[in-house]
């Protein structure tokens, strides 16, 4: 009888207005010299099916411990902020971004760029084997592998492209490296990335670019509760959804802090080209790099 006569009541909330209605920050600054690039939008309600809206007429500077300001301008085009095309990162530096929006509003973000850490190998199989067993079908592997820089708790993002076309660009497709849990700065690093399902799935002989990104802790922390709270999520035995950390600071105390992480991160790449794509069934290993 209680189940029968129960009712419900609609209650409207404003999940994206007041204090909800928050700055969303995207960027970053690195060791590559090119034109670095910040995207500022208003967060979005749930159920807004509208590309994010951008956040004009600010303005936007980043500036290192050093005391180099690098101005940016807003690109109608792209609804980024851009620097200068010649803009580059210095390792051991701490890069400062700063907003001020249009209606006086603040914020800063802060995060340092790590030295880089270096490739020792790169290579790539092509086999049908996997542990020895004829899986049906032929497969490129790729392997990577770097020394740890001793007694430091650095972090990794590893990108692959082919044909200037990022492979991995979701985070749960980028590979990242927690070191200091298992190595303590101490050991050496194999990634291994099983990149195609099949010989088509990748052009044929592509020029191939592996980059080895070494970030900052705060950014890694950023990236993994973004990966937990999207891709990470297992349905009924998922814990409560949480705010992702941000280092989008407003500097009036008394309103909340924006989205998202400005970071600042370094390079390893290597490049090279599978000449000899093998189409014929045999297997074939070949090392690029020592």
């Amino acid at each position: 009888m209680i189940f029968s006569t129960a009712c419900t009541e609609k209650i409207d909330i404003d999940l994206n207005e007041g204090e909800n209605n928050r700055l969303v920050v995207e960027g970053y600054i690195s060791t590559d010299t090119m034109q670095h690039s910040v995207r500022l939008t208003r967060s979005t309600s749930y159920f807004y099916n509208q590309p994010a809206t951008p956040e004009k007429d600010a303005i936007v500077t980043i500036s290192d411990s050093e005391g180099n300001v690098f101005p940016l301008t807003y690109d109608d085009s792209t609804g980024n902020y851009l620097t200068a095309p010649d803009v580059y990162g210095v390792p051991g530096r701490f890069y400062t971004l700063n907003i001020k929006l249009k209606d006086g509003e603040e914020y800063e973000a802060v995060d340092e760029l790590i030295a880089p850490n270096t490739f020792d190998t790169v290579y790539y199989e092509y086999t049908n084997l996997q542990y020895g067993v004829d899986i049906g079908a032929y497969y490129y592997w790729f392997y990577t592998t770097f020394t740890e820089k001793p007694y430091f708790d650095d972090k990794y993002l590893i990108y692959y492209y082919f044909n200037d076309t990022l492979w991995n660009p979701t985070f749960d497709d980028v590979l990242y490296a927690s070191t200091a849990s298992y190595m303590d700065g101490c050991g050496h690093f194999e990634d291994v990335l099983f990149c195609a399902h099949d010989e088509d799935s990748i052009p044929h002989n592509p020029h191939v670019r592996c980059d080895l990104v070494t970030i900052s802790i705060g950014y890694y922390n950023f990236v993994s509760q973004l990966y937990t709270e999207t891709v990470g999520q297992t349905g009924l035995f998922s814990g409560p959804p949480a705010n992702v950390c941000t280092n989008i600071i407003n500097k009036d105390k008394e309103k909340p802090n924006g989205l998202g992480y400005f970071s600042a991160r370094s390079y390893d790449t290597y490049e090279f080209d599978i000449v000899n794509d093998k189409k014929d069934g045999k297997p074939m290993t070949e090392g690029l790099k020592d």
